[in-house]
Parts: structure tokens; C-alpha cells; sequence
């Protein structure tokens, strides 16, 4: 079950990085593009056609792959005063359940919005200025949402096999 385990979370964890460095890709093209937009806009008066719908797709895919990197490296806002004070146990039973429904949280969300994908292509959707086709978008973020899902679901078992394997006197 261990290897399992550990399998996964090396698969979770290989994703994981993939998308920050996608992510960090993207934050990086973002940078350029509006500071390239805003000097043409300034000193040229011709700013770059399409920036802000490059902007706002590139926003919506650098938010979806930081979601499972921020998740894996336990960077987002936690409350712990009160399940700080328990037993090792019922710590890491409650931090397994709440992975849990993070996992079920999130794989819904994850199918929802390829739902909404596929709507989107079906309807053919695109941008208006560069006529981009936006599911493909979509298709990516709900699979960077799907990657996150995973690592809930692998830091559930780990926290799974911790409750099974700690010994409290």
C-alpha cells in the first residue's frame, strides 16, 4: 500500500512541477506582454492587439496551475488553532478527511468545467479581437484542476496511513 502511495504522490508531485514551471512560463510571457503593451500604448500610441484577451486567458491558466503546486507545498491559508492542540491521531484523521473532501470538491469542479469546455466548442466560442478559440483554455485549466484533486488525494493517504501507523500511549 506504501508504494502505492508513494507512487502517486511521485506522480502528483511530478505534475505538480510541471505546472509551476508552466505557470511561471506564463507569469513570465504576462510580464513582457503588458509592459511591451503599455510602452507601445505610451510612446507609440499602437498598443499590442490583443493583450488584454492574452492577459485574461493567460490570468485564468496561471491561477489553475498554481492551485496544485500551493496545495503540495501547503502554501495556502490554514486555521490550525484548534486541530493544532489534538492528538497526533485525530489530527491526521480530521487533515485525511478534509483532504478527502477537498479530493471530491475538486474533482467535481474539475469535470464542471470540462463540461463547460466542451459547451464552449460546441457553441464555438472565441475572442473577439484575436479570435482565439477558448476551450482549449478551459480543457487546461480543468486539467490543472484535475492534478490538483490528485494531491489532495495522495495527501489524504499519507495522512491515512499515519493515523494507522502512529502509536499513542
Amino acid at each position: 500500500m506504501e508504494s502505492l502511495i508513494s507512487s502517486l504522490d511521485k506522480v502528483a508531485q511530478i505534475l505538480s512541477s510541471l505546472l509551476h514551471y508552466l505557470s511561471n512560463t506564463i507569469l513570465l510571457f504576462m510580464t513582457f506582454l503588458i509592459t511591451f503593451n503599455v510602452i507601445g500604448r505610451y510612446f507609440f500610441n499602437q498598443p499590442i492587439l490583443g493583450a488584454f484577451e492574452l492577459t485574461e486567458q493567460s490570468s485564468a491558466l496561471l491561477v489553475f496551475f498554481a492551485l496544485a503546486v500551493t496545495h503540495q507545498y501547503k502554501e495556502h491559508i490554514a486555521i490550525g488553532f484548534l486541530v493544532d492542540k489534538l492528538s497526533v491521531k485525530l489530527r491526521h484523521s480530521i487533515e485525511g478527511i478534509i483532504e478527502v473532501v477537498i479530493f471530491i470538491v475538486v474533482l467535481v469542479m474539475s469535470w464542471a468545467v470540462l463540461q463547460e469546455a466542451f459547451r464552449m466548442m460546441n457553441r464555438g466560442v472565441t475572442t473577439s479581437d484575436l479570435s482565439l478559440v477558448v476551450y482549449p483554455f478551459i480543457i487546461v485549466a480543468s486539467a490543472g484542476l484535475l492534478i490538483f484533486a490528485l494531491t489532495a488525494f495522495t495527501n489524504s493517504l499519507k495522512h491515512f496511513v499515519k493515523v494507522v501507523s502512529t502509536h499513542e500511549s
